[in-house]
């Protein structure tokens, strides 16, 4: 029942306010509950090697649900983890390819701001641009790919932004 009523605020409410109904309740007995019956497995028990490569999983079955509740887990507990970052460009390519355009420029937006110096900066901003085009915001998009190839010059990403400009001429 709980799945289900989940589910159903998953789609309704969208995944702003399921994340924060999430935040108001974490570390209460309900919510580690909840997370069991969600996930399987008792959230207290699990090492961020194990969390991160059941979110890939869930990522690769394009499992929505699944890999959000992983997501919320892994970023209250190991949100220093090296895997941080890939997680969250994970989910702003899961949103990507999900064509929800706003949540993965927000997740990829994360990526850049809280995470400067991650392998994953530079794909994250080309991703951005992407969902930038992709939402018919053609001079936001063309601003990102610029910068891009501005700061990254010679990156299979820049190369790749010269391509997405061409696009949108």
């Amino acid at each position: 029942m709980r799945q289900y009523f989940i589910l159903l605020l998953t789609f309704v409410l969208g995944f702003g306010v399921v994340e924060s109904v999430f935040a108001a309740v974490k570390n209460t007995p309900k919510s580690e509950a909840l997370m069991i019956e969600l996930t399987g497995k008792d959230p207290s028990k699990i090492d961020e090697t194990t969390l991160y490569s059941e979110l890939v999983a869930a990522f690769r079955r394009n499992d929505e649900i699944g890999f959000k509740s992983r997501l919320q887990t892994f970023l209250s507990k190991f949100a220093a983890s090296s895997y941080a970052d890939n997680t969250l460009y994970l989910a702003g390519r899961m949103a990507l390819d999900n064509k929800n355009y706003a949540e993965a420029i927000k997740y990829f937006q994360k990526v850049i701001t809280q995470y400067p110096r991650s392998n994953k900066v530079v794909a994250a901003r080309l991703a951005k641009g992407v969902a930038y085009r992709k939402m018919n915001l053609a001079p936001q998009a063309k601003y990102v790919f610029q910068e891009l190839k501005k700061k990254y010059p010679g990156s299979p990403e820049s190369f790749r932004a010269e391509n997405e400009l061409k696009l949108i001429k």
